[in-house]
């Protein structure tokens, strides 16, 4: 069966995990030596820089960059396996505008939680609360259905 709500809260349970690992780890030798940041949303970056010789190499054209990025990025994504958030967190490449670097952001991979998932929710429960404000609908439901199955079944 399909439980999207149980996703939901699988989610936050694992964008809780991240954050306690986060703390956990942030000041140990390893998350200073690859150079990993976090901000405030939970998010773990760091910055790559291409060398000269895959910068300036006319053997290499631009799309090799994002492979040697990637390559450059194995030992972190190996520390971020033993922390056990491999399956979790989800790498993003982003080049650097005006730069010889790019941005390795590692964010929270979320199946069902999304802001969309949020907004419709507030806006159910606000409208749910201006119908029952309005016309008293939630209450007349419930009695109808205390009515049911008090007087009708029993």
């Amino acid at each position: 069966m399909n439980y999207p709500f149980k996703r939901v809260i699988n989610d936050i349970r694992n964008y809780f995990f991240i954050r306690k690992t986060i703390k956990k780890n942030i000041n140990t030798i390893e998350w200073e030596k690859y150079k990993l940041r976090v901000d405030w949303i939970g998010r773990i970056y760091t910055v790559v820089n291409l060398p000269p010789e895959v910068i300036y190499s006319p053997d290499s054209p631009e799309e090799i960059r994002p492979a040697y990025v990637l390559e450059e990025s194995r030992p972190i994504n190996e520390y971020l396996t033993r922390l056990n958030l491999q399956e979790i967190i989800m790498p993003e490449l982003t080049p650097i505008s005006n730069s010889i670097s790019y941005l390795i952001i590692y964010r929270p991979y979320f199946q069902r939680l999304s802001i969309r998932w949020v907004i419709y929710r507030i806006i159910l429960v606000l409208l749910l609360l201006w119908l029952q404000y309005k016309f008293g609908l939630i209450s007349w439901i419930i009695g109808g259905i205390s009515y049911f199955f008090t007087d009708v079944i029993f």
